[in-house]
């Protein structure tokens, strides 16, 4: 991987500002998985044009979904192509632009403590033949790494009754192997577990960071999981995706073009650096103002409620900040162009001709005679 680029978690990253390196400020890039399978990693392309030659800056493995290049400018393009594991590209995203990013950036800093709510231990929902499972919300982090544990043998407290399924080393057995298990089915059949290995040959765990949980043995073949094992899975995920964030800029520009006297622009990356603080205000107002909406849900208030129930006063204080900023901004936006205001001072009392002489000179200035 080129020196330039390092791929890391925004929330353990140096903060980017346009005024720490005017000519590399650095650019943060994010992108959202398209839940695609088999996903080996993403390739990060840059260009100095919309339509121009993309050149691959760097790879990142799946699931890491975002990185930095330090050496990145506003005036650069990006794009991300999604590679499988024989090498095809799954998909490739549209260019964006570093100075949108930027703005993006600003408005993560803004939204961090959303961007990374935890959920322990909650109970795998399989679908019919157990060797897929689910949870209630997608859209996981990649750090912290989630963690899925089945139930295991445990007696009388001498050992933790869960275990932890990796992705690379396989465990076997999920009872106790001292005994020497049979299995019954309704039929009378039955059968007897080798070694006391009740998945023999073994069973390891895949995510596609969508919510959804994929058991295979160490051939990377599907495994169903026994009736009598329970998965729990623990987790983080962001409550505000790109796509919020995409939409809320986008809005918030659409109520600065929708005031007399704006100038108008049809995209954020056109719009000038001045109108950054007003399209991140803008933005977390629109954001706030959809979470409120979306805590009508039981199950996502679940995800941030309080004790004391206060949660959803404390976003509505929040978001009521974010709109009078917001609406400050919108007031001074039309007038930040105009010109500053000047006076020509003509003297009271001349002496005869003198005020002719004066116009003369100050006509001579202007035009630069």
């Amino acid at each position: 991987m080129a020196n330039d680029f390092s791929a890391q978690s925004f929330n353990n990253s140096t903060l980017v500002y346009y005024n720490s390196q005017p000519s590399f400020p650095g650019i943060f890039i994010e992108w959202e998985r398209s839940g695609a399978q088999n996903v080996a990693f993403y390739k990060i392309q840059k260009s100095s044009n919309f339509e121009g030659t993309y050149t691959t800056l760097a790879t990142v493995e799946f699931p890491a979904n975002e990185g930095v290049d330090i050496n990145g400018k506003p005036s650069d393009y990006y794009r991300i192509q999604e590679v499988d594991t024989n090498g095809n590209v799954l998909n490739t995203s549209s260019p964006m632009l570093g100075d949108e990013l930027l703005v993006k950036s600003s408005l993560r800093y803004e939204l961090e403590h959303l961007l990374n709510i935890p959920i322990y231990d909650e109970e795998v929902i399989f679908r019919r033949n157990r060797s897929v499972g689910s949870v209630a919300f997608p859209f996981w982090n990649s750090v912290p790494k989630p963690e899925v544990r089945i139930s295991g043998p445990s007696n009388q407290g001498d050992r933790d009754p869960l275990i932890q399924l990796s992705e690379t080393v396989p465990i076997y057995s999920t009872i106790n192997t001292t005994y020497d298990p049979i299995i019954k089915n309704r039929d009378g059949y039955e059968s007897q577990y080798t070694d006391g290995n009740n998945y023999p040959n073994g069973l390891m765990v895949k995510y596609d960071f969508m919510g959804n949980i994929y058991f295979i043995d160490e051939n990377g073949d599907p495994v169903q999981i026994h009736s009598y094992d329970n998965v729990l899975v623990s987790y983080t995920i962001k409550m505000v995706t790109n796509d919020h964030m995409n939409s809320s800029l986008y809005m918030a520009l659409q109520a600065i073009n929708s005031q007399p006297g704006a100038s108008k622009y049809q995209t954020v990356a056109a719009a000038p650096y001045f109108y950054d603080p007003a399209l991140v205000f803008g933005a977390a107002y629109y954001i706030l103002r959809s979470l409120l909406t979306s805590l009508t849900s039981r199950q996502r208030r679940l995800l941030i409620e309080d004790p004391d129930a206060r949660i959803a006063d404390d976003i509505r204080q929040s978001a009521t900040m974010y709109k009078e900023e917001f609406e400050k901004m919108l007031e001074k936006l039309p007038i930040a162009t105009y010109p500053g205001i000047r006076s020509v001072v003509v003297p009271e009392f001349n002496m005869p001709g003198g005020r002719s002489r004066f116009f003369r000179y100050i006509w001579n200035i202007g035009t630069g005679g």
